[in-house]
C-alpha cells in the first residue's frame, strides 16, 4: 500500500529530514510504503542583531582561554530549529564577505566562540541534531543537551533543572573551574520566537531558591503563515488525490484553517467543522496526525476538529508509531 504523508513543515536544509529517514521503508511493514510531501507552513524572519550582542564580551581584548568566564550566560536554550538557523546566521555575519581574512575583532569572537564551554539545551531530535551540526562546526567545546530525552518544553525544563544544577553545585567546590569562574549562577539566554509558550522560563524562575535558574529571553525570529501555503496545500492534495488513504501531519497552530477549508471540512458560515451527517465524511480518505498535545486541543477548542492521532512522543518515530497504531486499529493496513 502507498501511502503519502503531507508534512506541514519546511524539509531540513542542513541534513536528510528525520521524517524522511523514518518514514522510509520499514521490514516490519513490508506492504506499506510512505511517500512524504513537505509543505511549508511559515515564513521566518531572523534577528541576528540581538545574537551578535551577545557575543560583545568577546571584543575585548583577552585571552580567549577566558571566554566561558567572560560570557554572561551559563547556558544556551534552543525549541525550534528557527531559533537554531537565525544563530547560525549570526555566526554567518561575523565572517568576512568575498572571501577575505577575518579582522582582529572578528577573529576574536570566532576563537571565543570555539573556546566558550556551555551547555547547549534542545527541545525535540530534529533541534538537537541542527544544532549538533553547528555545534561541530562553531563550538567545539560545548555539549548538546535535551533531544530525544527532552521532546517536549516541560520535559526540557525538567532536564535542565537537573543538569545545571549539578553543574554549578560542582563549578562551587572546584575553585579552577571555568563554567563559573565567580561562583555566582549565570542565567540562561532563551532563543526563541516572537509566539512562544513561556513554561521552559516559568518553570526554571520558579523553582525552589536553590534550585531556581535565571532566564533571560531573546527573540530571534518572528513567523507568519506563508503567503503559498493555501496554492501549495491544494496542489499537493491534487497530486495525490488518486490515493486511497493518505495522511497529514501538522506541527502547529498555524495554517489549520487553510488546512480544513482545502480539505472542505469547514463550514463557511461558522468556520467550525462540518457535523457528522455532512456528505464530506462519506468517503473521508485523508486522516490528521498533530505532533503534540497543544496543535491538537488548539485545533479541537478553535474548530472543533478531534485530530485522529496525536503522537505520545513528539518525533517522527512517535508520529509514525500513532499512524500505525490507528491504522492497525482501523484495519487499514492490507
Amino acid at each position: 500500500m502507498n501511502i503519502p504523508v503531507v508534512l506541514l513543515k519546511n524539509a531540513s536544509s542542513t541534513h536528510t529530514d528525520p521524517y524522511t529517514t523514518h518514514l522510509a521503508a520499514d521490514p516490519s511493514c513490508p506492504n506499506v510504503i510512505y511517500h512524504p510531501f513537505y509543505v511549508p507552513v511559515l515564513e521566518h524572519t531572523y534577528f541576528t542583531k540581538p545574537i551578535l550582542t551577545a557575543f560583545e564580551p568577546f571584543h575585548e581584548e583577552s585571552s580567549v582561554a577566558n571566554a566561558t568566564t567572560r560570557f554572561p550566560y551559563g547556558g544556551l536554550i534552543f525549541t525550534s530549529q528557527r531559533a537554531v538557523e537565525a544563530f547560525a546566521a549570526a555566526v554567518a555575519q561575523i565572517f568576512p564577505q568575498g572571501g577575505s581574512n577575518p579582522s582582529g575583532n572578528e577573529q576574536r569572537i570566532l576563537q571565543c566562540l570555539k573556546h566558550l564551554v556551555i551547555p547547549l539545551y534542545a527541545v525535540g531530535p530534529a533541534t538537537a541534531l541542527s544544532l549538533d551540526k553547528i555545534r561541530a562546526k562553531h563550538l567545539p567545546a560545548c555539549r548538546v543537551l535535551g533531544g530525544e530525552d527532552a521532546g517536549t518544553g516541560e520535559m526540557l525544563a525538567g532536564l535542565i533543572l537537573g543538569d545545571y544544577n549539578a553543574s554549578h553545585r560542582q563549578a562551587m567546590t572546584d575553585i579552577t573551574s571555568k563554567h563559573h569562574g565567580t561562583g555566582h549562577k549565570k542565567p540562561l539566554l532563551f532563543l526563541t520566537g516572537a509566539k512562544h509558550r513561556d513554561i521552559i522560563p516559568v518553570t526554571l524562575q520558579s523553582a525552589p531558591i536553590e534550585q531556581k535558574i535565571g532566564v533571560e529571553e531573546l527573540v530571534v525570529y518572528a513567523s507568519t503563515e506563508s503567503r503559498s501555503f493555501a496554492a501549495d496545500i491544494a496542489t499537493t492534495f491534487e497530486a495525490n488525490a488518486a490515493a486511497p488513504l493518505r495522511w497529514v501531519v501538522i506541527f502547529s497552530p498555524t495554517g489549520e484553517e487553510t488546512l480544513l477549508r482545502a480539505l472542505g471540512w469547514l463550514d463557511d458560515g461558522t468556520a467550525r467543522i462540518h457535523g457528522p451527517d455532512d456528505p464530506c465524511w462519506v468517503s473521508r480518505n485523508t486522516f490528521i496526525a498533530s505532533i503534540g498535545p497543544t496543535t491538537r486541543d488548539y485545533v479541537k477548542k478553535k474548530f472543533g476538529f478531534e485530530v485522529d492521532v496525536c503522537a505520545e512522543k513528539p518525533s517522527p518515530e512517535g508520529v509514525r508509531q500513532g499512524i500505525e497504531d490507528f491504522m492497525r486499529k482501523r484495519e487499514l493496513l492490507s
